[in-house]
């Protein structure tokens, strides 16, 4: 009954607050190899948002809905602006950012097996027939197909309310990263339209049908996920690099900063879950339990 009152809190915050974590996830939320998940988790709001997205009850979720979009924004805008100045830069960092996010998917299922090893395999064979397919993620000179821009953004956005998976890479091995974050960037009304109906699509449609999906078969489709990431990372390699030790060291810290995000991440998470437990616990009955003399 406890947790039940505190997440109706939690839910019932003030709207300058959900619009503030709103702007926090939306600056995360889309990078390749960042868990838009679990920062939502972090911040509270994961049990109570696939609760009322479920149930279609979005009208108290607006504030966070305004604030997830400036922080789309924002984030397109300092990508294209950094990327239009240095992409060598850009590409190495967020090849290290994906490359690491293959140990979050990964997280509670690193143990291999016959049938895991051949969904990464299948997962790595697909990953890389898309890239050929989709070409470098920096190739912008071509419009996108709004119908494929569609589904990748419904994808991406069901896969980004999940925790420990980065739904944004999905747009990088689809080949439309830079056109969203340019979209961002320049508010090009025609793509952010379609890329919005897309999402809101996937996060009402999908995210949680998606959700119980990858609950009941975590294991083998957390190693797909993995090979795929793996097999279209070559669309972040540059054809030519200029300095190849350059390349490598912005790949590591590319790597370093996921890494340690997730890292982090997971450590406030246990500090939140017992939190919550010692809440839980009655304090008579902690008094009770020898295990705490």
């Amino acid at each position: 009954m406890r947790n039940d009152t505190g997440q109706a809190k939690r839910i019932g915050m003030d709207p300058a607050i959900k619009f503030i974590k709103g702007a926090v996830v939306g600056l995360v939320i889309i990078l390749p190899g960042m868990s838009g998940g679990t920062m939502i988790l972090l911040l509270g709001l994961y049990e109570g948002l696939m609760k009322d997205l479920a149930k279609l009850k979005l009208l108290r979720w607006i504030p966070f809905a305004l604030g997830l979009a400036f922080g789309l924004i924002l984030s397109g805008w300092i990508f294209a602006w950094v990327f239009t100045q240095y992409a060598f830069v850009i590409l190495g960092v967020l090849l290290g950012c994906v490359l690491a996010s293959v140990r979050t998917v990964l997280e509670d299922n690193r143990k291999p097996s016959v049938g895991r090893v051949v969904a990464l395999v299948i997962g790595i064979a697909i990953g890389f027939l898309l890239s050929l397919s989709t070409g470098s993620v920096v190739d912008s000179t071509a419009s996108p197909n709004m119908i494929y821009l569609m589904i990748g953004a419904a994808l991406s956005s069901a896969l980004m309310v999940l925790p420990g998976v980065p739904g944004g890479s999905v747009l990088y091995m689809m080949g439309i990263f830079d056109d969203i974050m340019n979209a961002l960037a320049g508010l090009d009304w025609k793509i952010l339209i379609f890329y919005g109906l897309g999402a809101v699509l996937g996060m009402i449609g999908l995210s949680n049908l998606l959700n119980r999906m990858y609950m009941r078969h975590k294991p083998i489709l957390s190693w797909s996920f993995a090979g795929l990431i793996i097999g279209s990372a070559r669309m972040l390699i540059p054809s030519e690099p200029g300095s190849w030790v350059l390349f490598v060291i912005l790949v590591a810290i590319g790597f370093a900063v996921t890494w340690g995000y997730e890292s982090y991440s997971k450590a406030g998470l246990k500090k939140k879950e017992a939190a919550m437990a010692n809440v839980a616990v009655p304090p008579e009955a902690r008094a009770d339990d020898p295990s705490t003399e």
